[in-house]
């Protein structure tokens, strides 16, 4: 997939591409309630931080601290729930729930991976490397994600 340049936030974390919605179809009752648990709070957890920063540096007028608030205490309770099942980075079979990989200096592309591992298949999303406005793009980015070895694969093309 293509993504257009993301905002400040986005270049600081990107979720495959920076897509707000999780693009799976396979039933969660392939695995165990806790498992389940552990991605529903990463995935939470991470929109969260997505939704707030992207609502809060919005230019809209309008002050939506109380509904912003609403959505961090939502992610933390969820989170709290989960870490009753144990390590919130290890699935029960010993796989991580997230990779992540610096692209380049402040730009982490991060990728929450799905508790049945047959549910995951390869991905591939492409961004522009963050520049300030007016001024020359200075590259592109594209990431793979390897569901066998949970590893994000990168290449950068500079081209300023």
């Amino acid at each position: 997939m293509t993504h257009p340049n993301h905002d400040q936030h986005d270049r600081d974390r990107l979720n495959d591409g920076g897509l707000p919605i999780a693009e799976t179809t396979t039933p969660l009752s392939q695995v165990s309630a806790a498992d389940a648990l552990k991605y529903a709070a990463a995935l939470i957890g991470q929109r969260a931080e997505w939704t707030t920063s992207a609502i809060g540096g919005c230019d809209c007028g309008a002050d939506h601290d109380l509904e912003l608030g609403a959505i961090v205490e939502t992610s933390r309770e969820i989170t709290a729930v989960a870490a009753g099942f144990g390590d919130l980075s290890r699935y029960s079979d010993g796989r991580r729930v997230l990779s992540s990989r610096e692209i380049a200096p402040g730009l982490v592309a991060e990728h929450i991976w799905h508790p049945d591992p047959a549910a995951e298949k390869p991905r591939s999303y492409r961004g522009t490397l963050g520049h300030d406005p007016g001024e020359p793009c200075p590259g592109l980015y594209e990431v793979e994600t390897d569901p066998a070895t949970q590893e994000l694969h990168v290449r950068v093309v500079r081209t300023a």
